[in-house]
């Protein structure tokens, strides 16, 4: 027993040594005892299991590899004050099994100058006097001429433009960027080379030449603003915008392009005509890039010609009247396809302008002291002793979201709306510290289950009186003994991080268990000591052991077939009476392992325990 003692203290020793060890880091073993740091990658954020803290302590959440085109916040979601599991219920139930806004102006770029020269008035134009679409001088040949030349060219300048300055495809390339640093998390990629699959940088379809935001903002922060506006006067070299990315200034080609689509007509300027007098013809617009108010007009023109040529007859019922149809039906698919490049482009022209404005002002990284956030248990704010929070009963558990805000799709400067707030990790804190737990297990009793029965002798065992035949008092003991158990667990101290990390603790235990040989209650008390969810236990053990009863002896002879009446031993018949046996109690040592029932704090668990 002494020896066991000083084993005991060892490993005590050794286990408080590691202890003693300060883990900076929060546990999700143990309850922590000290002011910790639950850390999260903002590249891959992982939400942790409950942190469980000594009631007055505080968790400081620290944010590691923050992006520079992002604000993160630490927002409070939650806060319940909850009770305990009844552990004094578990213990019975185990023993007794049967009870169970701000915005930004437009930026403007005017088209280049020599852009003009490219709409010319098509040729074949002839002065308003002499226009072959007109009643006095209409000619069906030299109209349809007119009237084709103004569709083709405007045809042609609608796929010049688009196509040569590769608009569409410059479009798709910016919006696939913003899509990229819009993302969560950074998208992941496989490498087929390696075994493992690891971070590797994949470009935006069809961006293949963009930058890596996550890890080079700065490189793609100047690719971007090239490609959307050019060289800025604050660019570090403004010459690398015309090498370093295929296109720049998208936002002034959707400038020059939208200058040449067909606009609101201004106000006539003519105030009043005489009777039978017909508005002036308009003058054909250069700049545009389909002239609809010019070629509406000559339209009306050729229908009152064709009219007045077949003495009133309806247009439509004439070879004339039926090509003229499909001038304008022609008409009606440019106007379509040029009216949804308009709206196109004029929503295009507003995320872009947008995204600009707001790219150029997020170019350093944020300060780190919004990286820092500490959460405090609930019940150091009480004022008095507030009877819900602050109950040394009660476990308070608070929950925390941490929020990303990307800068570049909300700018700084405006009010941030929840949805813009993107939450990348969960932090749940339970303030409380329960000491007294219970266990459920095995136990290992160093002592003998002993039973008697009597035996006929078939061989004589040398050296002694016995004699084939005859019936002696026989013993048969086993050892140890294992029989199930409860406990119930007072932690003596603080817990603490075993070598592996995981939780350890020391208790003050009771146990009371059910000796299956005996059918008897047992009960003792002891040490034990926990890592996770184990429990082992070297403990005093109350047990009980089966003896013969005074003057019996094991292998006592109680009779002899050869003896005689009144010889010593008797004879053997009539036969013996079977062993008289009692069961005492007795002192013994016995080494438990159980599974700790660890106190939990839930809503409804109707009960509490500290």
């Amino acid at each position: 027993m002494k020896g066991l003692r000083s084993f005991v203290v060892a490993v005590c020793l050794v286990v408080l040594a590691f202890a003693g060890h300060a883990q900076n880091l929060c546990s999700t073993e143990k309850v922590n005892h000290d002011d910790c740091m639950v850390y999260v990658s903002r590249r891959y954020p992982v939400t942790l299991p409950t942190i469980q803290m000594k009631p007055g302590k505080k968790v400081i959440v620290v944010v590691k590899d923050p992006l520079e085109f992002e604000t993160l916040t630490l927002d409070w979601t939650s806060g319940t004050a909850l009770p305990g599991t009844d552990q004094g219920a578990a213990l019975v139930t185990a023993v007794i099994p049967d009870l169970k806004g701000l915005f930004f102006s437009n930026v403007i770029l005017p088209a280049p100058p020599a852009a003009a020269a490219e709409f010319a008035e098509p040729e074949g134009h002839v002065p308003a006097a002499k226009d072959p679409c007109s009643k006095d001088s209409f000619n069906p040949s030299d109209c349809w001429t007119k009237l084709a030349t103004l569709y083709n060219d405007a045809t042609d300048h609608f796929h010049k433009y688009t196509a040569r300055l590769h608009l569409i495809e410059n479009i798709t390339t910016v919006y696939a960027q913003l899509n990229q640093v819009l993302s969560p998390i950074p998208k992941p990629g496989f490498d087929p080379n390696i075994t493992k699959a690891d971070y590797q940088y994949v470009a935006p379809y069809p961006a293949s030449f963009t930058h890596d935001p996550w890890t080079d903002y700065a490189a793609w922060r100047e690719m971007v603003l090239c490609e959307l506006a050019g060289p800025r006067d604050d660019s570090v070299d403004p010459t690398k915008c015309a090498t370093s990315v295929p296109f720049t200034n998208v936002l002034g080609d959707i400038a020059m392009i939208q200058g040449k689509l067909p606009s609101t007509t201004p106000p006539s300027t003519v105030t009043a005509l005489q009777p039978g007098q017909e508005p002036p013809a308009p003058k054909q617009d250069p700049g545009q890039l389909f002239d609809q108010k010019y070629f509406d007009y000559e339209v009306k023109q050729a229908t009152v010609a064709i009219t007045a040529l077949h003495h009133g007859v309806a247009p439509e019922d004439t070879p004339e009247g039926r090509e003229l149809q499909n001038y304008q039906l022609e008409e009606n698919l440019l106007t379509s396809r040029i009216a949804a490049l308009s709206n196109t482009l004029t929503n295009v022209q507003k995320d872009f302008v947008t995204y600009y404005q707001n790219i150029l002002q997020v170019k350093e990284l944020l300060p780190d002291m919004q990286k820092h956030w500490n959460i405090y248990d609930p019940a150091i704010f009480q004022k008095g002793n507030t009877p819900v929070s602050s109950h040394r009963l009660l476990g308070r558990q608070v929950v925390y979201t941490v929020n990303a805000v990307n800068q570049i799709s909300t700018p700084r400067a405006s009010i941030t709306a929840t949805t813009a707030k993107v939450p990348i990790a969960t932090v749940t804190v339970l303030f409380a510290d329960p000491i007294f737990e219970t266990s459920a297990g095995g136990i290992v009793s160093f002592v003998h289950n002993r039973s008697f029965v009597n035996q006929t002798v078939t061989t004589a065992q040398p050296g002694t009186l016995q004699v084939s035949g005859d019936i002696i008092i026989s013993e048969t003991k086993t050892d140890p003994e294992v029989e199930p158990f409860v406990a119930g667990h007072w932690r003596i101290g603080r817990d603490f991080t075993m070598p592996d990390l995981r939780r350890g603790a020391f208790y003050g235990s009771v146990w009371v268990g059910l000796n299956p040989y005996t059918s008897l209650p047992e009960y003792g008390a002891g040490p034990t000591l926990s890592w996770r969810s184990f429990m082992f236990s070297a403990v005093y053990n109350r047990a009980h052991e089966v003896e013969l009863m005074a003057p019996q002896a094991v292998n006592e002879i109680l009779c002899s077939p050869s003896a005689v009446a009144g010889a010593t031993p008797p004879p053997c018949t009539p036969a013996p009476p079977a062993p008289v046996t009692q069961t005492i109690p007795i002192n013994a040592f016995a080494i438990g392992i159980s599974i700790r029932l660890p106190t939990t704090f839930t809503a409804g668990t109707g009960g509490v325990s500290h």
